[in-house]
């Protein structure tokens, strides 16, 4: 057995040795393969991109071309080119014609000159470019046109020094005799910009083998093929270039292709030209062409042994020193090869190439060649993986007793393993059901802990809230027997009555522990508050509980009507006037004032006192049940809660602040939502009306107990509050909201 693996073991070797020796071939000849076909497709590609761009450009030129031949017929140019001499009148109406004309169609410019080349009207008539008046008899469009036929000419504009397209169409009178020519001039930037933003490299060269038209905006008005110096000269003169110099297109290797051949093409980087001015003298002071004679070189400057572009850097390129050899130290430009294309425009004389970065093809044939290498890799690899799994599975044999017997042992192993793990298991499970029975047991008695807390708050704030009228009750009762005493029946009748409302309002209050479990049996409604704050002053006045403190309250002459229950406000101010009156106790002048104002959407009530204000600790706490500041025995600390309770359950609030100096002392701001006089008293109360806060007066600092019931009883207007239910007992239920903010 184991000389039959180390025979299969050579016979592998020996396969990857000749697998790797042949993978170069293949790669060789997978990417010869596939760059003769690449190249057929791309030369199929780029003649059809090139007879794409072929037809745009001749779209974008004869888009105006029907303009002149259309003009050269129109009544107002027969009539004007009839003309012999005329006039800036004679010429107004045609120059808004043209001028209009050239706006909608989109043409540059739109003029027509007579049979001597002179300009006599124009779209441009109101600019400060106006061809009128200028003469182009030397262009040869205006040439063409005289000879009788349609003019086709690229050039830069003499007046304008924008290049353009100009198409030319003589003027017949008599349909015999050309009396003048019409002009369209249209300029191909949008072609051009078209072009360039459509990734790829196209150039048009003209007649001339001057690049006019091109994608790339650093290749354009320059020398594709070597203009002598003679020639280059007069171009260069003739200004139809504008000012460019005409530098020759920086070709390292290849030559343009013919028509339909592609070839390879490798170009320097170049950088955008920047035309330069050229010294020329144009004779009778007027542009030349380049088939015009009226040219004359500037003899200053025109010399075989000092040309206008010799001595100066072309497009990155060193210059040539006086033999022409190029300069060193400076840097060689970057190059790119292309694959190039062309194909003639017979009728302007212009051929229009198409550029294809060489890079293109490059990758795809290094993806070929890596996609052959690896393919013979895979190959090689599953040959060697097939001999290699032949001499596993003879070794498989040998390792198979020794695998069973292993797998045995890590059997007993992992079933040690698991029923040490089941037993743990077991122990968590158990462990985890005394946990939730503890915690059942604990949540139980939680709840039953939180009931006593809310019934041991709502005791404590009735018990203080019925020790006020306690209190007044024993005064009014000594006062009427005084009064009684002196035969006086008048006061005995009033402070009998203020006793009586005082039992009812008592029994209203002891009412909340009785119906504990239904809702109060009255709701708010329209409320004087100027009447319920002075029902307040009167209460403590007679009771004695503001001592010598002044109140300073100035009722307002309308009665201003907020949304309250009119017990429960008279009790907020109570509290409030008595707490401001033990606050301002030690005070000699001891002064307590109330005033009313109205904003926007609320009604604010200020009670103020001139005492010795609230501290900065005592801030934070300062409507939390049970807290006070008080000596033992004075106060429960239940006021302020039970005041904002109430106002809470009226849609309102109370907020407090310390008054400044000189006079310092609190001020607590009650709001109150304001209501009209000819409100119902069923106007319910928000979402805080059913808290323990709003019937108990009591506000929780960490949650509300809602009191609830199905159909609350509603009470007479003249018989006090019993605490009965129609429906019976209610039904105490809790409901648990977020502590207010402070």
């Amino acid at each position: 057995m184991l000389k039959t693996s180390q025979s299969v073991r050579r016979s592998a070797r020996l396969v990857l040795v000749g697998m790797l020796l042949l993978l170069p071939v293949t790669v060789f000849f997978s990417m010869q393969g596939w760059r003769d076909t690449r190249l057929v497709t791309l030369e199929e590609e780029g003649r059809n991109k090139l007879e794409l761009y072929r037809s745009n450009l001749q779209g974008a030129i004869k888009e105006h071309e029907y303009l002149p031949i259309t003009l050269a017929s129109d009544r107002r140019i027969l009539t004007l080119a009839g003309m012999h001499h005329p006039t800036a009148q004679d010429t107004s109406e045609v120059n808004r014609y043209l001028e209009k004309l050239a706006a909608d169609s989109g043409a540059s410019d739109i003029y027509f000159m007579d049979n001597s080349g002179e300009t006599i009207a124009a779209s441009n008539w109101n600019s400060n470019a106006s061809f009128i008046g200028r003469n182009f008899g030397f262009r040869p469009y205006f040439k063409q046109a005289m000879g009788g036929n349609t003019g086709h000419y690229f050039a830069f504009g003499i007046t304008s020094n924008v290049p353009g397209y100009y198409i030319s169409h003589p003027v017949l009178t008599n349909g015999r005799d050309i009396a003048g020519v019409m002009v369209v001039k249209t300029h191909l930037e949008t072609l051009i910009n078209r072009w360039a933003r459509g990734g790829e490299s196209v150039l048009v060269e003209d007649e001339n083998g001057i690049v006019i038209i091109s994608s790339h905006p650093e290749w354009r008005f320059r020398d594709l093929r070597g203009l002598p110096d003679g020639q280059r000269l007069n171009v260069l003169k003739s200004r139809k270039y504008g000012e460019y110099p005409l530098t020759a297109m920086p070709v390292i290797k290849g030559d343009w292709p013919r028509d339909g051949v592609m070839t390879t093409l490798e170009l320097a980087s170049i950088a955008p030209e920047t035309p330069v001015e050229h010294d020329t003298i144009i004779s009778d002071d007027r542009p030349a062409d380049v088939n015009s004679t009226n040219i004359a070189p500037n003899p200053a400057r025109s010399n075989a042994a000092n040309p206008p572009f010799a001595g100066h850097s072309v497009a990155g390129f060193p210059p040539p020193g006086p033999d022409g050899s190029q300069t060193t130290g400076v840097k060689t430009p970057a190059t790119t090869r292309y694959l190039t294309i062309g194909s003639t425009l017979p009728r302007q004389g212009w051929r229009i190439f198409l550029l294809t970065d060489k890079t293109v093809l490059d990758q795809s044939i290094l993806a070929a060649a890596f996609i052959a290498g690896a393919i013979h890799i895979i190959i090689m690899g599953t040959i060697f993986t097939l001999l290699q799994r032949r001499r596993a599975m003879l070794e498989q044999l040998e390792m198979r007793d020794w695998s069973q017997r292993e797998l045995e042992h890590q059997v007993k192993l992992r079933t040690a393993d698991l029923m040490d793990t089941n037993v743990r298991l077991a122990e968590e499970i158990t462990e985890r059901r005394r946990t939730e029975d503890a915690l059942r047991t604990a949540q139980a008695e939680l709840v039953q802990a939180g009931k006593l807390a809310a019934l041991g708050q709502m005791s404590a704030g009735i018990a203080h809230e019925i020790n006020q009228p306690l209190t007044a009750i024993r005064s009014y009762a000594d006062n009427a027997r005084q009064f009684f005493a002196r035969g006086q029946t008048e006061p005995v009748e009033r402070n009998l009555t203020r006793i009586s409302e005082l039992t009812e309002r008592m029994g209203r209050i002891t009412n909340h522990l009785k119906t504990f479990a239904r809702r109060p049996e009255y709701d708010s409604g329209p409320v004087d508050v100027a009447h319920s704050i002075q029902k307040a002053i009167d209460l403590v006045r007679e009771t004695g509980r503001v001592a010598n403190a002044v109140i300073d309250f100035t009722r307002p002459d309308h009665s201003i009507f907020v949304t309250a229950e009119e017990t429960q406000l008279e009790q907020v101010f109570v509290n409030l006037l008595t707490n401001a009156a033990d606050a301002s106790r030690d005070q000699d002048d001891a002064r307590i004032t109330l005033d009313i104002t109205r904003g926007i959407d609320r009604i604010f009530v200020r009670v103020s006192d001139n005492g010795s204000g609230i501290s900065d600790q005592t801030m934070p706490q300062l409507f939390d049940p049970f807290f006070t500041t008080k000596q033992f025995g004075d106060g429960l600390g239940l006021g302020l809660s039970i005041c904002y309770g109430i106002l809470r359950s009226f849609g309102g609030t109370i907020r407090a602040e310390n008054l400044p100096a000189p006079d310092g002392g609190a001020c607590f701001v009650v709001e109150l939502r304001p209501a009209s006089k000819a409100g119902t008293r069923n106007d319910r109360r928000n979402g805080a009306a059913g808290s323990t806060a709003a019937t108990a007066g009591v506000k929780t600092p960490d949650h509300e107990f809602a009191l609830r019931n199905e159909k609350p009883a509603i009470p007479s207007a003249t018989a006090p509050i019993t605490g009965r239910n129609e429906t019976g007992t209610g039904v105490f239920q809790s409901v648990l909201r977020p502590k207010d903010k402070r």
